[in-house]
């Protein structure tokens, strides 16, 4: 039986750095490319870390009820695809997304039992800070950001002090809850 994996935490704790390496060291995990309005990083490449899409294109998707989730940060839409979550998982192969909690929720009215929730923490205050200053989107921390996950219950919580070891624990928390079922 097939699950899905949500990571969630607040901004710079390295939650797409971890997922990716999660998914790059595991077999039948597949990362879905999410949807997005906004301007790519210099780094990002379409239809690698986001299918980058005109507002347009996004409300059109939305009114063709093509997404499972959508969110709005910043004014810019962000979405994954119903097709990039049913498709594989039909296959036999978990999924492992990153959320925000409210797309955490929707997921869990939608899949159920099949989500497992995993909370990122940074090492310190320090080190976020520190993470969010080398982005090219950097903000400041406010008391809006759930930095330790404290707003609401996570089936794990994951400090991603050392990339190998957080990684490591995800593949442990994926082994077990693929053993439960």
């Amino acid at each position: 039986m097939t699950h899905i994996f949500v990571i969630i935490g607040t901004s710079g704790v390295g939650k797409t750095t971890l997922a990716r390496a999660v998914v790059r060291c595991s077999e039948q995990l597949i990362m879905p490319v999410g949807v997005t309005t906004r301007k790519p990083r210099v780094s990002e490449r379409q239809g690698i870390d986001y299918r980058f899409i005109a507002h347009k294109t996004f409300q059109q998707w939305q009114q063709e009820n093509l997404f499972v989730e959508t969110a709005t940060y910043r004014n810019e839409q962000y979405g994954i695809l119903k097709q990039d979550i049913i498709e594989p998982m039909n296959k036999g192969f978990d999924i492992l997304t990153i959320l925000t909690s409210e797309g955490l929720q929707t997921f869990e009215n939608l899949f159920g039992k099949k989500i497992t929730s995993l909370f990122i923490t940074p090492p310190s205050i320090k080190e976020l800070k520190r993470r969010r200053h080398q982005r090219d989107n950097w903000k400041a921390l406010t008391q809006e950001d759930d930095i330790y996950g404290m707003k609401r219950a996570y089936d794990f919580k994951i400090t991603n002090d050392n990339l190998e070891q957080a990684v490591e624990q995800i593949r442990l928390v994926r082994e077990i809850v693929r053993k439960g079922k």
